[in-house]
């Protein structure tokens, strides 16, 4: 029985037993609703707004033009990202951004199923279809961790484990450890978040033989708005690393 049968299972068992409510407006939802795009009821679901077909060919911002080829925006148009590109599957306004708020500060860590769901809308980017990749979630500092209680990043990256599309083989791999705490980046403006990791980020003690030809590294994180938490990341990989590719995931694109 695979993986995505048995977590159906215990979403049908659970909701049967719990009826659950929608994360956005505390609506009841059905055992069907449920399983298909849990804690989320079809309302709220359609107000969120995916980055869609027309976004930055780096950083991933997206832009309501269609544009026939690839581009690179104003946000990372005068800067050098660590990263090779960025993906996101929606934009962090609204409903989006209360459910992150609640998943993160609240500690309501089964929304994690939740935006497992909504991550399969990077899919649509073919430079994601290779062989394989190493899923690296972004680290948080030891004392934010015990805080929280989890790593909302790592919890995504095993939601994109678990549903990754076939064909594709995805590996966890903790390579990062955050050695500074910082000012949290929503706190801060743009020109401040631009510095504000600076030598936050290195990489563990112990790492794994890159294969030949360079590891390609999916780097995940909850949201990106400038790419700096995500390139500084990348930076501390290519500096200990061989690597082919870092590309940077997301739910929400800041």
């Amino acid at each position: 029985m695979g993986m995505k049968h048995l977590a159906t299972i215990r979403q049908s068992l659970s909701g049967w037993i719990f009826p659950p409510c929608c994360a956005g407006c505390d609506a009841p939802l059905d055992t069907g609703r449920q399983i298909v795009t849990p804690f989320l009821c079809e309302h709220c679901e359609q107000t969120l707004v995916p980055i869609g077909a027309n976004y930055c060919s780096v950083c991933g911002q997206g832009f309501e033009l269609e544009s026939r080829t690839s581009f690179r925006c104003a946000n990372c148009g005068d800067r050098e990202l660590a990263i090779d590109f960025a993906v996101s599957a929606y934009r962090g306004s609204g409903v989006a951004k209360n459910l992150m708020h609640q998943f993160k500060y609240g500690k309501q860590r089964h929304l994690s199923r939740l935006f497992g769901v909504l991550l399969d809308e990077i899919w649509r980017d073919d430079r994601l279809r290779q062989e394989s990749w190493w899923v690296v979630p972004v680290p948080l500092h030891p004392r934010r961790l015990r805080e929280r209680m989890f790593n909302q990043s790592d919890e995504l990256a095993r939601e994109i484990i678990r549903r990754a599309p076939g064909g594709i083989q995805l590996t966890h791999h903790h390579l990062l450890k955050r050695v500074k705490q910082t000012v949290r980046q929503a706190q801060l403006d743009r020109r401040d978040r631009l510095t504000n990791l600076s030598g936050v980020f290195e990489t563990r003690s112990s790492l794994p033989k890159t294969p030949l030809g360079g590891a390609r590294i999916l780097l995940v994180d909850d949201v990106i708005t400038t790419g700096t938490t995500v390139s500084e990341c990348a930076a501390a990989l290519r500096l200990k690393l061989d690597v082919a590719t870092v590309a940077a995931l997301s739910v929400l694109r800041g």
